[in-house]
């Protein structure tokens, strides 16, 4: 594991920037990349950045980024508390070219913003951004869809071993959660599926999650950190202090660029 700590937040920032569009070189086999993001609020200024970049918006002008969303709430449309929505949000108000939704079936993402079109037949490999993003509505249905998605791209078998995601993006809570995954009880149920769903101990409580062994099929960990309590808390996982979710993915590909 390699940890970068960061005590400027416009260094903290260009860190994690370079980490992700470094990321680009993998998806070179595939003529396609996928990038697994975390939701919440320490991510958004570098999604933001990110959606500013030229260097990613020349990436996506020459291969499918394809961006999937670890997890999600079950929370009303346009109430600013789900995941899918705030990452669209950002690409398109960035007026991001050759945008658009890949709609699991049955269901549709719904922002206040102009949205780009949605897909259903797609061509994985032709250039341009795609957001894979959950389904409104009862969480039971849409991580039923989103069980479907990640079937349909990366088979019903999916293993940390032989990674689908060319980078994963994780945040950790103060109490050492990350994406859905609020218990080490969270981490033995997801062995063997692809989405699980999770109870939050805040509102809103209802989650759903992509499984752990899902979350680490990536060819690299980021984990973005801000705040020394937070960097305090990593430190106990790392050196066996506590046990809490975070720690099932502090292995030799993960990095962790914090800000104290």
């Amino acid at each position: 594991m390699i940890l970068q700590i960061y005590t400027s937040n416009d260094e903290w920032l260009r860190a994690a920037l370079d980490l992700i569009l470094s990321t680009q070189d993998g998806g070179e086999r595939r003529r396609s990349l996928h990038l697994c993001l975390s939701g919440g609020t320490t991510p958004k200024p570098v999604y933001e950045s990110l959606a500013r970049s030229e260097t990613f918006k020349a990436i996506a002008a020459s291969k499918a980024v394809h961006l999937w969303v670890g997890d999600e709430r079950e929370a009303p449309v346009h109430s600013g508390l789900r995941n899918s929505e705030m990452i669209a949000g950002i690409f398109v108000a960035a007026g991001f070219k050759n945008f658009a939704f890949r709609e699991p079936k049955n269901s549709a993402l719904k922002i206040q913003i102009p949205a780009p079109p949605i897909i259903k037949n797609l061509d994985s490999a032709a250039p341009g951004l795609i957001l894979h993003a959950w389904p409104t509505g009862p969480r039971e249905n849409a991580a039923a869809a989103y069980d479907r998605e990640l079937a349909v791209f990366a088979g019903e078998t999916i293993r940390a071993d032989r990674p689908f995601f060319d980078l994963t993006i994780l945040g950790m809570g103060e109490d050492g959660h990350t994406a859905g995954l609020f218990s080490m009880e969270d981490v033995r149920r997801g062995a063997g599926r692809l989405v699980i769903l999770t109870e939050a101990p805040q509102e809103p409580k209802k989650r759903m999650t992509m499984a752990p062994h899902v979350l680490l099929s990536s060819g690299k960990i980021l984990v973005l950190l801000r705040g020394l309590p937070k960097a305090r808390l990593l430190m106990a996982n790392l050196f066996g202090e506590r046990a809490d979710p975070i720690k099932y993915f502090l292995l030799d590909r993960c990095e962790v660029v914090a800000q104290i």
